[in-house]
């Protein structure tokens, strides 16, 4: 037996809207965001500065936010952890966010076309 149109088309929608793994995005984004400043800060400190000029003192100003970091090769990995929290808890919100936008507009799309079959006649 073949699904009905009105399947399909459900189907279709909910491909096109699939709703994010909280789980799996909260731990990518940790991941990009803790590689990144980890990778950045190594950079900075394999590339070094002239005598008498510190070593990236703009990315070293992440030390008023971030206890223990600095532009070396051991705080770059506490910079690293610490920005692998800000990024899981920011992944968390956006994944939640998309989440409930999904479910709004899906729930906006189901009410207009259950609204749809009905007839005043």
């Amino acid at each position: 037996m073949g699904a009905s149109p009105v399947d399909h088309r459900e189907t279709i929608i909910m491909w096109a809207f699939a709703k994010l793994d909280v789980t799996s995005f909260v731990a990518a984004s940790a991941a990009v965001c803790g590689a990144a400043l980890l990778l950045l800060t190594l950079v900075l400190v394999v590339k070094g500065a002239p005598p008498g000029v510190p070593v990236g003192p703009h990315l070293a100003q992440l030390a008023a936010i971030f206890p223990g970091y600095s532009v070396s090769a051991s705080g770059a990995w506490v910079g690293a952890a610490y920005a692998a929290l800000v990024g899981a808890a920011l992944g968390l919100v956006l994944a939640i966010l998309w989440n409930a936008a999904h479910w709004v507009f899906l729930a906006v799309v189901r009410m207009r076309a259950s609204l749809a079959t009905y007839s005043i006649d």
